[in-house]
């Protein structure tokens, strides 16, 4: 079966063009948010609490480099669905579902480190 509509409603082609769209100002938005951090040197407080053990300015610096390489990204879709290329909806999926899995790590390891320390702390 071929999927014609995105959310059965509008056509997949505008739907996939749409997604780009929110998805690549949702990471400008948040890489510019980063890039001003990073050349003010002022972070808020959470971001220097989660950074604690690294130098806050080369993190910030790479989340914002990495948020911008996935606008990049959502643009090849954009391209793609205007130019009518099924090719270039492979390299976005894979790029969003290896996010999807950092984040995902990155949730468990911190988890099971609060755990840890819990179990330490009432030992």
């Amino acid at each position: 079966m071929r999927l014609a509509k995105c959310l059965c409603c509008i056509p997949l082609r505008v739907g996939v063009i749409l997604t780009g769209c929110l998805f690549g100002a949702t990471d400008l938005i948040i890489g510019s948010y980063g890039l001003y951090m990073v050349i003010r040197r002022e972070f808020p407080d959470n971001v220097v609490e989660f950074f604690r053990t690294m130098d806050t300015l080369t993190c910030v610096a790479c989340f914002t480099g990495t948020f911008y390489l996935m606008a990049f990204n959502d643009l090849m879709l954009i391209y793609g669905a205007i130019r009518k290329k099924s090719g270039y909806i492979g390299p976005w999926l894979m790029v969003n579902f290896v996010v999807l899995i950092c984040t995902m790590v990155t949730a468990l390891v911190s988890g099971i480190a609060i755990i840890r320390i819990v179990i330490a702390c009432s030992s």
